[in-house]
């Protein structure tokens, strides 16, 4: 997988891996390949457009979007939650954290807790779902999805999942899932990036060359 060359122009020392952490890395950058080859062979530029308009009604009944078919958007669903579901050693929060008790060096963690907050902040985005009238979480549109229709059969999930299509219409809801499942592409890659040399051998780790002063350090 090719890795910008801005994303790794500094190293820095790590503390070393146990076999299960070294383990936990490499199943992660082996669940990154996987979901970066599904995103080329499914993955399309998101476009969506509403009437302009104070009428909630309005922009609900004009919404459109290129939206792919249900079965592309599982297909890149099923390879994205090893990074999601709470029970994944590659869930993306979970190999940040190890990372970052591990680093050594204060523009490594910075850049770790930068990506980290990039994620949080698109999971935590309303941002379709809230022009619809009735604002849900991408992480909530995550769950509700994965655990009532394409991995479990939870029921109430499923009535919640119900009760927000219904409201914002089934369309917009999985529009808002597939771009969440997509656009965190980015910290995937990243993170990626960030663990590329470590081994057994190796207890390195790359980022930019910047330092990403967090607002306290600044001052």
């Amino acid at each position: 997988m090719k890795i910008p060359s801005h994303l790794i122009s500094r190293e820095s020392e790590i503390d070393p891996l146990s076999e299960k952490e070294l383990s936990q890395i490499y199943e992660f950058r082996r669940r990154i390949e996987s979901y970066d080859k599904t995103m080329k062979r499914y993955h399309i530029m998101a476009i969506s457009k509403h009437a302009i308009s104070d009428d909630i009604e309005v922009r609900k009944a004009t919404f459109e979007a290129n939206t792919p078919d249900i079965d592309h958007i599982q297909n890149i669903a099923l390879k994205f939650r090893f990074f999601y579901a709470d029970k994944e050693p590659t869930k993306l929060e979970s190999i940040i954290n190890l990372l970052r008790r591990k680093a050594k060096d204060e523009w490594a963690c910075n850049y770790l807790d930068l990506v980290r907050k990039q994620y949080n902040d698109l999971m935590n985005s309303c941002h379709i779902s809230n022009q619809m009238g009735h604002s849900v979480s991408n992480r909530d549109i995550i769950n509700l999805w994965f655990n009532s229709d394409f991995f479990h059969s939870d029921v109430d999930k499923r009535k919640k999942l119900s009760a927000i299509n219904q409201s914002i219409s089934e369309q917009a809801s999985l529009f808002q899932l597939y771009v969440a499942i997509t656009n965190v592409s980015v910290q995937l890659k990243s993170v990626y990036a960030i663990t590329h040399k470590i081994s057994s051998d190796m207890h390195i780790i790359c980022t930019p060359n910047h330092h990403f002063k967090r607002k306290s350090q600044a001052n």
